[in-house]
């Protein structure tokens, strides 16, 4: 159980654990961190969405919750990228990108095995 429990939350293991070593390399702090903690928060919230979703009764209203918030996520993610850009710059908004892309890609990858029925 608890292997699995990893597993599904790889991707929020994978960039707590590379954030010192990725910035004593030298990226760009703020791009790594803000990418990471607003990756790492909408992610935390997701979880929280799931779970309410799965106690609502009705199937509809459970798959309109998480759609909109599936949405949601994309829209704030992206707006994330575009501010860290503007304010901090290019290479800044570069790493803020890399790192929801790489999280984003470990738990697509990690959602696999860990979905539920997929025994």
């Amino acid at each position: 159980m608890r292997d699995v429990t990893l597993l599904r939350y790889l991707d929020v293991v994978v960039v707590v654990l590379a954030a010192p070593i990725l910035l004593l390399v030298g990226v760009p702090a703020a791009g790594y961190l803000i990418g990471g903690g607003a990756w790492i928060v909408l992610r935390a919230t997701g979880v929280a969405v799931d779970r309410y979703g799965a106690r609502i009764g009705d199937q509809t209203q459970a798959l309109t919750l998480r759609l909109a918030f599936l949405l949601g996520r994309l829209f704030l993610l992206a707006l994330t990228v575009i501010l860290v850009r503007k304010n901090e710059g290019r290479d800044d908004g570069l790493t803020a990108l890399l790192v929801i892309v790489f999280a984003f890609t470990v738990a697509l990858l990690t959602s696999i095995p860990t979905r539920p029925g997929s025994r």
